[in-house]
């Protein structure tokens, strides 16, 4: 895993995540703060969403939805001709999807696939992307730190990103359909192999895989986040105002 820094940013500092904690912690009641801690201790790091040029934004909110629900802290989104569709207008109808999911995952917005190939590579993950020839099937995902990968709504992931994979997985189909949307290629993904690696985490007697020190800092931008006046309150008790 590369080196993480964990210093917050705010106005041109760079603060430890446990100043930044201590300073907001009184502000926040004893049950949200336990339920962020919770959260955060059921977390997953070695289990990441990657996806290639998204264009539609239901599809692009309904993926974050899905991943924060099941625990995955860590989405990389290559931007090739289109943005990540997340940016929203005053309270759009996406709003109802997202479920504001936004705020408590890792969104990684890259240029390039090869960015997000050597995104996953620093952490030590294979990447596994979704096809519908694949030479695995769902089930045989491998219980390692892994990236799924899904492309474009249309064409799917392109070939040189295929190329550039561990390996390809298809979902098995029954019907006479040859293909799911792509947020419902997601959430059966992520749900089936999640499940794998929490059945294995709890065999260990661990509920997630997020370092200390990385809960510590998600902790920290979370409060953050949660409150409008956050950081004029941290600029007042680190003496930043």
């Amino acid at each position: 895993m590369p080196p993480e820094d964990d210093a917050i940013p705010l106005d041109g500092h760079r603060l430890p995540p446990a100043a930044v904690i201590e300073a907001l912690a009184p502000h926040v009641s004893d049950s949200r703060l336990a339920r962020m801690r919770g959260v955060l201790a059921r977390r997953l790091g070695s289990v990441a969403l990657g996806v290639e040029d998204l264009h539609h934004s239901h599809n692009g909110h309904a993926c974050l939805r899905t991943a924060e629900a099941l625990g995955v802290q860590d989405a990389v989104a290559v931007e090739l001709r289109h943005a990540y569709p997340l940016d929203l207008p005053p309270d759009p109808p996406e709003r109802k999807i997202t479920m504001a999911a936004h705020r408590w995952i890792s969104l990684h917005r890259l240029p390039t696939s090869a960015d997000l190939v050597r995104w996953a590579r620093d952490r030590g993950m294979l990447i596994f992307g979704a096809g519908p020839r694949g030479e695995r099937t769902l089930a045989e995902l491998p219980d390692r730190p892994l990236m799924v990968l899904f492309g474009n709504e249309k064409e799917g992931l392109r070939p040189e990103t295929m190329a550039a994979c561990d390996g390809v997985f298809r979902i098995p189909m029954y019907g006479f359909c040859e293909s799911f949307n792509v947020s419902v290629s997601v959430g059966m993904t992520l749900a089936a192999h999640t499940a794998r690696v929490r059945a294995r985490l709890a065999a260990e007697g661990r509920a997630g895989d997020l370092s200390e020190a990385r809960q510590r800092r998600l902790l920290a931008e979370w409060l953050l986040a949660d409150h409008r006046a956050a950081p004029a309150i941290v600029r007042r008790k680190l003496g930043l105002a």
